[in-house]
């Protein structure tokens, strides 16, 4: 029996010993793939880190291109660039006159600008004028003025021109401006605080110093835009201080009254005020003193703008408290504007309509045309020319774009 069973064992033996043999061949043949995709993977990974650093060394070649360009293209304004724009400082060109000097409107280099016009200021020489102005000039975000170009010599600033004016013209219902809708004024009020937070981020700190509504402008679809940030810094203390306007003087924080130092919560106590302008569009004068007798006597909807429509009075409460507490006299009881309005102002973005839409329906459905099928986005069915944004010169003091 043993003798039969022999060469089957020897058969199953040989058998095994062959599939042995095939099996460490697909293992070294394995191993050998192995080896071969992890020498590919390591030379793919040397690849990628090779083409982010050349991707960044071109980033930065291009930063530093356009920074060089800005420099060179659009702060070499010379006196009589300025003086051509305005033609020789016609009256009729002179589109404002302010705390920081006049202002005039013009064309330099085929761009339309607003000239402001700086008091003259000896304690600052050309280069230290040129130098504060061009650190400015790097400060950008979509609801600050830009500042397109410098003049030394005669101590002017030429900003971007925005066409509908300055909020204080709208607040006033002039006859040559349509009221503005609430949600126009709490979306112009999100921009402000926006705006604010990214200057106050900067370093150095900026204070804007001067923040009252005709320095909050308005561009051709009524997105706000503050002007004059940082001016203070460009003039001296004595044209500083000189403020004979009395309703321009309720905006200045009464602690830069007693110190003279401007500081970030001399900006909050300026945007309480402009919050409750927004709210009222009262006159500045007693406008504290107005909404806070309204709210104690639980009759908000009194001082409340009735020509911006009908308010929801649950965030209109809201914004007259958070109004306030900005305009609290101890600078220590106001409210950070990162860390506190934002969190409460912000989120009232969501019931507002766009820019756009607000500009259609307050202008009527009568001779409004349809925006061609192909300027629509299929997403998110809103003009396309809405979604466009120039992208914005990286502060390199800050993380922000």
């Amino acid at each position: 029996m043993i003798q039969e069973k022999k060469p089957v064992l020897e058969s199953q033996i040989t058998e095994s010993s062959y599939a042995g043999k095939e099996l460490e061949e697909k293992i070294i043949q394995a191993v050998e793939l192995l080896i071969s995709f992890r020498k590919q993977r390591d030379e793919m990974q040397i690849e990628r880190d090779n083409a982010i650093k050349e991707v960044n060394r071109f980033r930065k070649l291009v930063q530093d291109d356009a920074d060089e360009y800005c420099i060179k293209n659009f702060f070499s304004i010379s006196f009589s660039d300025i003086i051509e724009a305005t033609r020789n400082f016609d009256p009729s060109s002179k589109i404002g006159e302010g705390k920081f000097g006049s202002v005039y409107k013009g064309i330099i280099h085929h761009v339309k600008v607003a000239i402001k016009m700086l008091p003259a200021c000896g304690s600052f020489s050309d280069s230290d004028f040129q130098h504060k102005a061009e650190s400015l000039s790097r400060v950008r975000h979509p609801n600050l003025v830009t500042l397109i170009g410098i003049c030394s010599e005669s101590r002017s600033l030429a900003y971007e021109f925005l066409e509908n004016g300055n909020l204080e013209d709208h607040l006033a219902c002039c006859k040559k401006s349509r009221p503005l809708h609430w949600q126009h004024r709490i979306r112009i009020a999100v921009e402000i605080c926006s705006a604010l937070i990214f200057v106050h981020a900067n370093d150095p700190c900026i204070v804007h110093g001067n923040l009252r509504p005709t320095n909050i402008l308005l561009d051709a679809k009524f997105v706000s835009k503050i002007s004059d940030f940082g001016v203070h810094l460009l003039i001296s203390q004595t044209e500083n201080s000189n403020n004979d306007d009395p309703e321009a003087s309720i905006y200045v924080d009464p602690e830069y009254i007693d110190n003279g130092q401007f500081t970030v919560e001399s900006d909050v106590y300026s945007f309480g005020v402009i919050l409750l302008r927004l709210l009222t569009a009262r006159p500045a004068l007693g406008i504290v003193r107005d909404v806070k007798c309204a709210l104690e006597s639980g009759n908000l909807g009194s001082v409340l703008d009735s020509s911006a429509g009908d308010w929801p009075i649950e965030q209109a409460e809201l914004l007259a408290y958070l109004a306030l507490s900005c305009c609290e006299k101890d600078p220590l009881n106001r409210p950070n504007m990162l860390s506190e309005v934002w969190p409460t102002i912000e989120p009232m973005r969501d019931i507002c309509k766009p820019h756009s839409d607000l500009n259609t329906s307050s202008q009527g459905s009568k001779g409004q045309k349809r925006i061609p099928p192909h300027f629509v986005c299929p997403i998110f069915q809103v003009s396309i020319r809405y979604m466009i944004r120039i992208p914005l010169v990286q502060n390199s003091g800050n993380g922000f774009n």
